[in-house]
């Protein structure tokens, strides 16, 4: 008898199967499944392109899976984006995504009330908050500066597993629905960590020690320890002494002069206690930060070029170029609260046709490179600029004749030798591969020493790249003179 076994059946995978076309073709639902998106899509990216189709409930991003779950308010919305992006692909920050119905057909956060459950008791005094597109750190301090305004606040708990949550248990329900109704969807910082708000189920928060990621108001941790020494007779008062709901960090102070609502900046009495960015916790005792670069044009950009551009809005200490990582560079400043500038001016800014991202590294120093890479310009991918006279904010005397502004489409040059053109300007910009400025002005002579005057291009893209291209260039003369930008001008 033979012991070859028999053939095995092969599964049939009829399209006409009822099992085959669910697999394949899930039923319309309120929520849409992205995939494809960029690594660095933002909410606000999602619902520019996406409003079209309808009004967006709730969005939630998965950056590391390079996915997001959009709930709309209208199915009939979810179906014509699905429909839309069949017949024609839709591209979002530069990458083409492609759309399909959840399983899901509503969106529910794993601390969310169930709809279903009537029971009061559920709706308890603990909220959670989501913090969509966290920049910057958000710490127990963050959290209770933005909460302890609506109400006394027993405990803090702040999980980083799946994007950012923090748990905050109030010690009234009137104080939590006051917190909910005024901070769902408001941004802590202008323009970025935005909170989504849910009441949780849970009804008391466990914490175990009071440290940046959980805090219990109504206890001491330190009294319950036994002290190796007496207290002293002189006993001074502690200096981490706090009240129950009180923030236990008082160097916080807002500076939210430009916020315009709840989508620019939380604002109103109550939100006056915001935490200012010039209090981010990521620098060093030397008052350095780190900033990481993202999405460059590696073909446009090397360290000069990209000094070129941050000069404008902080000292620069040292870029290098993430060589493992293409389009990455790490920038350490000399002022944290350069940090300011840097993401209200030139943050998601289009540059070389790429959407830059900047945000603060979880580094606190950036170490000289021994032996740097090469760029594809073959320039080095590191260098030191600590002694550059090129920075501008050295000193009060310099920092007070630079103000930092937004990009615009007209630019202030100077330190030209005198008796320099309009035609002369013109054919600096496209000697340096940037396109040709469409006015030039010269100013009236004040100073035989050298030449200033304005540069004006058709768009804000053109300006900046000019700016980047061409800024510090050495001009052909016998006294070296090189050619600075001063600041956009609006």
């Amino acid at each position: 008898m033979s012991n070859i076994a028999p053939p095995t059946k092969r599964l049939k995978t009829d399209s006409s199967s009822p099992s085959f076309s669910v697999a394949q073709k899930p039923s319309p639902s309120f929520v849409v499944h992205a995939r494809n998106l960029s690594e660095y899509t933002t909410e606000s990216d999602l619902r520019e392109t996406l409003d079209r189709f309808g009004i967006i409930e709730r969005i939630i991003l998965m950056p590391r899976k390079r996915q997001a779950l959009i709930q709309f308010e209208e199915i009939t919305s979810s179906i014509n984006l699905v429909n839309e992006s069949a017949r024609n692909p839709i591209t979002i920050a530069g990458s083409t995504c492609f759309f399909n119905y959840s399983l899901n057909q509503k969106l529910v956060n794993k601390y969310e009330t169930s709809e279903n459950n009537g029971e009061e008791a559920c709706q308890g005094i603990v909220l959670c908050y989501t913090v969509q597109n966290a920049l910057y750190p958000i710490t127990v301090d963050v959290i209770n500066t933005i909460s302890s305004a609506f109400g006394q606040i027993y405990r803090i708990v702040i999980t980083k597993k799946n994007g950012v949550q923090a748990l905050v248990e109030f010690a009234s329900r009137d104080s939590a629905e006051k917190a909910k109704e005024e901070l769902d969807n408001a941004d802590i910082y202008s323009g970025c960590c935005t909170l989504k708000i849910d009441f949780s189920k849970i009804n008391t928060l466990k914490v175990s020690r009071n440290d940046q990621d959980q805090w219990d108001y109504t206890r001491d941790f330190d009294s319950q320890k036994t002290p190796l020494l007496q207290t002293p007779k002189d006993n001074r008062s502690s200096y981490n002494s706090r009240q129950p709901g009180q923030s236990h960090v008082k160097s916080y102070q807002t500076n939210r002069s430009n916020g315009q609502g709840d989508r620019n900046g939380y604002q109103s009495a109550k939100k006056d206690n915001l935490p200012s960015l010039m209090n981010n916790s990521r620098h060093n005792s030397d008052n350095q930060l780190i900033l990481m670069i993202n999405n460059l044009c590696t073909s446009k950009f090397n360290c000069d070029r990209l000094f070129n551009l941050l000069c404008l809005y902080g000292n620069v200490e040292r870029i290098k170029f993430l060589i493992t990582k293409e389009g990455s560079a790490m920038a350490m400043m000399n002022a944290s609260d350069s940090i300011l500038n840097f993401l209200q001016y030139i943050n998601n800014v289009y540059i070389f046709g790429r959407k830059i991202h900047i945000h603060v590294s979880n580094q606190n120093e950036l170490k000289p490179a021994i032996k740097p890479g090469e760029l594809p310009d073959g320039t080095p991918s590191y260098k030191d600029f600590s002694n550059c006279r090129n920075n501008r904010y050295s000193t009060n005397e310099t920092a007070s004749k630079n103000k930092p502004v937004a990009p615009a489409n007209v630019l202030h040059w100077f330190n030209a030798p005198p008796g320099f053109t309009e035609q002369d300007v013109a054919q600096l910009f496209l000697n340096a591969g940037a396109k040709a400025p469409t006015k030039v002005k010269v100013f009236q002579k004040k100073s035989e020493k050298s030449t200033t005057g304005l540069a004006e291009w058709n768009n804000i893209a053109d300006c900046t790249e000019a700016l980047i291209l061409t800024n510090h260039t050495d001009i052909d003369h016998p006294c070296n003179y090189f050619l600075n930008f001063f600041e956009f001008l609006n």
